[in-house]
């Protein structure tokens, strides 16, 4: 009896010590100090940013959206800056997280479109950015912070917007968070995605949800849409694996032919993570991919959708530039 009785005593002590542990569950959050946020506020805001990004600034009234993922492209349809789009507290306020070695920049190329319309633009230096690795905790409903899932996969976790957090936030101190971009193949900011250079649907701006085909004209739109309505994306960003030393920025990545198939966009120091804009069809099929004889292995992530048979047929089929 008292062997039993002791048995269903240690049952419920560790019943309790789980209970415990979940209830002081430590949340990991890392401050994002390479983004920034400029605010855009007025009676005209939505209206004007509308005609200048790639996504359609309506999804944003809908009270389940709190952000989303869009580019701001120039004339020719190249990429000049990434963001990540929140409501404001304030009505008729929008918070455009960019690069924070941008964030003059895109004020400076906003201004330029505003022309008469009844709006502000400027850098909001009193807001920081952090990923939480976890579910935001309870006590974010009582604090001053904008929490949204990342608007482009559920894989990136969670984005928040504030002044500063509570004390029940543990900071990680290492980049965890291109750590992850990279294993997924997310390019992001301005070393990722260099200005006037990249194009939106070869930096998989389409399949992080960040570009509408429905919505009317925006600056860029023209080779955008002709892009995606051909289906011939020959090459995308994808993660790369390093096996040896790190390779620089723009080094050419080859197949066992010698052929070129990608170069380098991303490295992180002290990682062996990446990022590579790739032929897509040629570097999965290639046998060995190396960068000045060391290799480097390349996939398809998980989040990209499944390519419709015509896409895939289009690729495999059509010729170099």
């Amino acid at each position: 009896m008292w062997k039993s009785l002791n048995c269903a005593l240690n049952s419920l002590h560790k019943s309790y010590l789980c209970t415990q542990s979940r209830s002081i569950q430590v949340h990991k959050a890392q401050e994002l100090k390479s983004r920034a946020i400029v605010q855009v506020q007025g009676p005209d805001a939505a209206q004007f940013l509308q005609g200048l990004m790639t996504n359609d600034i309506t999804h944003l009234e809908n009270d389940e959206n709190k952000s989303l993922y869009c580019m701001f492209l120039n004339t020719q349809g190249r990429i000049l800056y990434d963001s990540i789009i929140y409501n404001g507290r304030e009505e008729g306020t929008y918070l455009v997280e960019c690069d924070r070695d941008c964030a003059s920049a895109l004020v400076k190329h906003l201004s330029m479109y505003k022309i008469r319309r009844k709006v502000s633009v400027a850098v909001n230096e009193s807001l920081k950015t952090w990923i939480l690795f976890g579910e935001p905790p309870q006590s974010f409903a009582k604090e001053d912070l904008i929490t949204s899932r990342d608007p482009r996969t559920a894989e990136l976790k969670w984005r928040v917007v504030g002044r500063e957090f509570g004390n029940d936030i543990e900071m990680v101190t290492t980049d965890e968070y291109t750590e992850l971009r990279y294993r997924l193949g997310i390019g992001e900011g301005v070393a990722d995605l260099p200005p006037g250079k990249s194009l939106p649907l070869e930096c998989n701006c389409d399949y992080l949800h960040g570009v509408s085909f429905h919505k009317g004209c925006y600056i860029g739109q023209e080779l955008t849409a002709r892009t995606h309505h051909t289906g011939v994306i020959r090459k995308r960003l994808m993660p790369l694996r390093f096996d040896g030393p790190l390779p620089s920025v723009d080094s050419i990545i080859r197949n066992e032919t010698g052929r070129k198939v990608g170069k380098v966009r991303g490295v992180l120091p002290g990682s062996l993570n990446g990022l590579g804009l790739m032929r897509i069809q040629e570097s999965v099929a290639s046998l060995r991919l190396e960068i000045d004889s060391n290799a480097v292995t390349t996939h398809h992530p998980q989040w990209w959708p499944v390519e419709a048979p015509e896409d895939r047929s289009l690729l495999e089929n059509s010729n170099d530039n």
